[in-house]
């Protein structure tokens, strides 16, 4: 290796230094404690010193030889070598200890920085290769352990006496963080940096593991599988002609059977056995099913093959935390606005609606500090009634003057920060005003694009593109005619715009960050009542109303039978269930009788874009029930054995689990397609499993 000489400033180094210094001390010591047992007057002392001379390198570590010998002691870990880049396509190296330069500076050229590196590589290439003429490594083949042979015994039970473990995949992590700062003088200065860490892993690993010739271990995991089935597990062990247990598998397993009266089955988890006795060869299974089988009849049409996907929705599977009425006066009203199907009499017209979320999607556009009042612009649905001066009549439409409460919190200073105490103290001492419940303050909220959700103009409610996290709060500001005469409720964008950035914005509360349905006292929130319970989500996109199906029907466990009619009562099983919830008042022709089928009336009991069924009562399972049973002389038992009240009186998931009230189910196809494509109704469909 040939290399620039330089010209540096020569410097003991600390090893070397310290050895020059401890070497004649050694070899003084050794010859005086050579004899301990015997007591000499005469003292040994050395004529000359050692003729070692400790020589320093010049230069760089690079371009200089030194020694790899064991017995030369090493740079101390508080000598540090640094390596920094220049403009001028050098590298200046330096070695210091601390703030203080141990050599002095050198450099190197980019051409002999790249000449090191390629020599360095090679040198350890063919020393690689060198090594590996000693022998074979244990991880040369990929393998995670070489063979194992064990006892001779087992031999002739698996075919042969090694052990054998074969991994393949990749396992990647990223970890890293992502920040932006935007300079924007209308921002905030704590908005204008966010950001946050990312982390990414990926985990594809199959292993296959060999005793013998006959036992055969597979498995496989990935952790963007979306189903734990997708990562499968299986023991094979296969035998040789002449054995009798040709083969035994635990784990995954299928049983193909060629025969038109009985079919086999995929998709199975369990034992499987075959063995065969002379000419004789018998399989035996015991195994759980993890699939299904199911039969599509395709109807031939002149437009193509035309197909209607089944549907099967369970009454208390309603599409929660999606859709909000804008206040409690679009509530009381909507059955009443809906009782003259298919026309609407509300009166109502909403112009404009704007909806404000937790910000988590780094937007730095339309971020606001909000406040979200329960109480703002109701009348005699009023939380804390005691707490304002109500000026309108009891259902008075929504309106900011409706209480004095949007005038008490215009007047407290607006700054973001010190919100919180001005509304504990807004009201005086022994009248509290708690924050998760009244209000919520959504600090750096976001406003949504009219793109992210939709607001129905005459029944007033809102819906989302997508369901809120159980930590979201929602909070509106909206704007609206009822009558001619015009009302709004919250602050629009309008009405803030002279306020300063870090001011917050007073707007309506649909719900708080924390789900509540009742208070300390047992009485149900407002907020509560806000969230919609009556529409329920089909999961699909652009319905057709051409082969559209709907019933309602009970799961009656004495009968074991699904009926479209309740059983019991004088009345009550001469009606069929979907006339009771208001989803039939109408026949073909829009006039005002039923017929037994499903009213299909756009944006008012179904949305076919969204694929969404709206029933026109606010608790069906509930009220439409009750008047099902009010001239029923057995009344009070049929209210006890078939109301599903409890379904809006608590949490979702608490209400399901009541299974004897929670048997009603909306059922029926719609139309999937149309053309020369059939869709399969699954997923994960094993191969040879479909047949025509």
């Amino acid at each position: 290796m040939n290399y620039l000489t330089r010209k540096t400033q020569f410097t003991l180094g600390l090893g070397t230094a310290l050895l020059s210094l401890l070497v004649p001390f050694l070899v003084s010591a050794q010859y005086q404690k050579r004899d301990t047992t015997r007591q000499d007057s005469i003292t040994y002392r050395p004529q000359f010193r050692p003729s070692f001379r400790p020589t320093d390198r010049y230069g760089d570590p690079f371009s200089n030889f030194t020694t790899q010998s064991p017995l030369f002691l090493k740079d101390p870990s508080m000598l540090k070598l640094e390596v920094l880049p220049d403009t001028g396509r050098t590298f200046n190296i330096y070695e210091h200890m601390g703030p203080v330069n141990f050599r002095a500076p050198s450099y190197m050229t980019f051409d002999e920085v790249n000449n090191y590196h390629s020599e360095t590589f090679q040198k350890g290439y063919w020393k690689s290769r060198s090594q590996a003429l000693d022998g074979e490594s244990a991880v040369s083949s990929r393998n995670l352990l070489p063979k194992l042979y064990t006892s001779p015994t087992l031999d002739r039970i698996f075919g042969g006496s090694y052990v054998e473990l074969i991994p393949r995949g990749f396992i990647t992590l990223d970890f890293g963080a992502q920040w932006q700062t935007i300079q924007n003088p209308a921002i905030p200065i704590r908005q204008q940096t966010n950001g946050g860490f990312e982390f990414d892993q990926q985990i594809n690993l199959s292993v296959t593991g060999k005793v013998g010739e006959k036992l055969k271990v597979t498995t496989n995991f990935d952790n963007n599988n979306s189903f734990d089935f997708q990562n499968q597990m299986k023991v094979e062990y296969t035998g040789f002609k002449e054995d009798i247990l040709k083969k035994l598998e635990i784990g995954n397993v299928s049983l193909p059977l060629n025969n038109s009266l009985i079919t086999g089955a995929q998709n199975l988890f369990g034992i499987k056995t075959q063995m065969q006795f002379g000419k004789l060869f018998a399989t035996a299974i015991a195994t759980t099913q993890r699939g299904k089988q199911s039969t599509i009849t395709i109807n031939g049409s002149t437009d193509g093959a035309t197909q209607g996907r089944p549907f099967e929705i369970v009454g208390s599977n309603y599409d929660e935390n999606r859709h909000f009425f804008l206040a409690q006066f679009f509530r009381d009203n909507f059955e009443g606005w809906l009782s003259t199907l298919p026309q609407i009499t509300s009166g109502i017209n909403v112009t404009r609606v704007e909806v404000y979320l937790l910000n988590r999607q780094n937007d730095t556009q339309t971020l606001r500090d909000v406040v979200g009042l329960m109480d703002l612009g109701e009348s005699d649905k009023s939380y804390r009634k005691s707490y304002y001066n109500t000026v309108v009549p009891d259902k008075s439409p929504a309106n900011n003057a409706n209480n004095d409460l949007y005038d008490k919190v215009s007047q407290l200073p607006p700054a973001s920060d010190g919100i919180d105490a001005q509304l504990q103290n807004l009201f005086g001492a022994g009248q509290p005003y708690v924050n998760g419940t009244d209000y919520e303050k959504i600090t750096s909220a976001r406003k949504l694009a009219i793109s992210e959700f939709t607001f129905n103009h005459e029944l007033g409610y809102i819906t989302l593109q997508r369901k809120l996290q159980n930590d979201e709060a929602i909070a509106v500001a909206f704007e609206y005619t009822y009558n001619g005469r015009k009302y709004k409720v919250g602050e629009l964008s309008e009405d803030y715009s002279n306020k300063g950035i870090k001011d917050v914005v007073w707007l309506k509360m649909l719900r708080p960050r924390k789900i509540a349905v009742k208070d300390d006292f047992g009485k149900i929130l407002p907020t509560w009542d806000l969230m919609m319970k009556n529409i329920y989500n089909l999961s699909v996109t652009q319905l057709q109303r051409d082969g559209f199906q709907l019933r309602v029907i009970y799961r009656d466990d004495r009968t074991g039978i699904d009926n479209p009619q309740l059983q019991d009562g004088d009345l009550a099983r001469t009606k069929q269930l979907i006339e009771v919830f208001g989803l039939d008042r109408l026949n073909p022709y829009n006039d005002p009788q039923p017929d037994g089928n499903f009213d299909y009336v756009e944006k008012i009991t179904i949305n076919s874009e969204t694929g969404l069924i709206i029933f026109p009562f606010l608790e069906p399972f509930n009220k439409a029930l009750r008047n099902l049973f009010a001239k029923e002389p057995n009344r009070q038992q049929l209210v006890q054995k078939y109301v599903y009240d409890t379904l809006y009186r608590t949490a979702k998931a608490e209400a399901e689990l009541v299974a004897t009230k929670n048997k009603f189910f909306l059922t029926g196809s719609f139309k999937a397609g149309a053309g020369k494509d059939i869709i399969i109704q699954g997923f994960n469909i094993s191969p040879g499993s479909v047949k025509v």
